[in-house]
C-alpha cells in the first residue's frame, strides 16, 4: 500500500489497487500524509508461510501499511506466537471470494453440486485447503483432492478433475481455456483481504490512511476511470480490460453489508475460527488481528 513515515509497500496487483489509485488520482493525499509507494515484498514461495512475507516486512519496519489477506496475517501471527505487531485497520473483501471453476457442460451449478467432486491441488496448494474449508463451512461433503502438477486448464478439459479452486478475481486466467467454463462462488461470510498497519503507526495516521482507503473505494465506484488510469500507470502490462473485469468481480465483495472497509467484531471472530480450523493455525482473540477501536460501533462512537 503506502507509507506515512518515509517508507511503504506498493500494493500487489489486485483490483483493490484500483480503488487506492482512485484515491491518489483525485488528490486524496490532501489528508496530509507523505505517502511513498515502493515495491511489494516478494513472496518467498507459494506455501501459506511463503505468502506471509509482506506482513513480516511491515512488522520489521520495511513499511507501515500493506494490502494483504487475513489468512496470511493469522499464519504470520501463529509463527510469531501472538507477538506480531501488525493488525487490520480496514477490510476489503467482506466475504470470502473462493470459487470452484468448472466446465460449463459439467452439470455442476451450485455449491451443493461441488461436494465430493474432484478438485485440483495445484502450485498454490492452500487455495485447495481454502476451498475445502468453505465446503465444510457450508456443511457439504469434502472434495476428492487430485494433485495437478501441470496445466490446470488441460486437466479440467480432459476431465481429470472437476473443479479448479481459486479466488474469484483469478477466474479470468481461465477464460481462454479453449472450452467454456463457469465459476461457482461458495460465498461464505468471512473476511478475506484488507489494509493492515504496523502497531507502531499512531492512531491518527492510521485513521487518515483508512479514510483515504475508504474514500478511494467510493470514488472508484462513482468514477472508475480515475482508478483505472492510476493503476495502469503503475502496472502498464495489465490491460484496461483485465483491470475492469477484476473490479467487476471484486466490487460485490467489497460493498457487501455496508460501507467498504467496515469491520465487525462478530465476523472477525468467525473469520479467525474458520481460518484456524481450515489451515491448522492458532486461534487468536480479535484484538490480535484488528485494531478494536476501528470496529463497527467503536468508529461510530468516536465520530459522534
Amino acid at each position: 500500500m503506502g507509507v506515512c513515515t518515509g517508507r511503504g509497500i506498493r500494493f500487489a496487483r489486485s483490483i483493490s489497487s484500483c480503488a487506492t489509485s482512485a484515491a491518489r488520482s483525485s488528490g486524496l493525499n490532501r489528508i496530509a500524509l507523505d505517502v511513498e509507494f515502493v515495491p511489494a515484498a516478494k513472496f518467498r514461495d507459494f506455501s501459506l508461510s511463503g505468502f506471509t512475507t509482506r506482513i513480516k516486512a511491515v512488522a520489521t519496519g520495511q513499511a507501515d501499511f500493506a494490502l494483504t489477506s487475513a489468512v496470511y496475517l493469522i499464519a504470520a501471527q501463529t509463527e510469531a506466537a501472538s507477538h506480531l505487531p501488525v493488525r487490520f485497520v480496514a477490510v476489503a473483501h467482506q466475504r470470502n471470494p473462493i470459487v470452484g471453476v468448472v466446465r460449463d457442460d459439467s452439470g455442476l451449478r451450485t455449491p451443493a453440486d461441488l461436494g465430493g467432486a474432484r478438485a485440483a491441488r495445484w502450485s498454490i496448494p492452500w487455495f485447495t485447503q481454502e476451498y475445502a474449508g468453505a465446503l465444510d463451512y457450508l456443511g457439504l461433503r469434502a472434495p476428492q483432492i487430485v494433485d495437478v502438477p501441470g496445466e490446470l486448464d488441460e486437466a479440467l478439459g480432459s476431465r481429470e478433475i472437476d473443479v479448479i479452486p481459486t479466488w474469484m478475481d483469478m477466474t479470468l486466467y481461465h477464460a481462454d481455456a479453449g472450452f467454456a467454463v463457469r465459476a461457482i462462488p461458495l460465498d461464505i461470510p468471512v473476511y478475506t483481504t484488507g489494509l493492515v498497519a504496523a502497531d507502531r503507526v499512531p492512531a491518527d495516521v492510521v485513521g487518515r490512511m483508512r479514510e483515504a482507503f475508504l474514500a478511494g473505494h467510493e470514488l472508484q465506484r462513482r468514477r472508475p476511470e480515475l482508478g483505472l488510469a492510476g493503476f495502469r500507470r503503475c502496472f502498464p502490462d495489465v490491460s484496461e480490460e483485465h483491470a475492469r473485469a477484476n473490479w467487476a468481480v471484486y466490487a460485490p465483495s467489497a460493498f457487501d453489508g455496508g460501507a467498504p472497509g467496515t469491520m465487525d467484531a462478530d465476523r472477525w471472530r468467525d473469520t479467525v475460527a474458520h481460518v484456524a480450523k481450515t489451515h491448522g493455525l492458532s486461534r487468536f482473540p480479535g484484538e490480535l488481528v484488528c485494531r478494536p477501536e476501528l470496529l463497527a460501533g467503536a468508529v461510530e462512537r468516536i465520530a459522534a
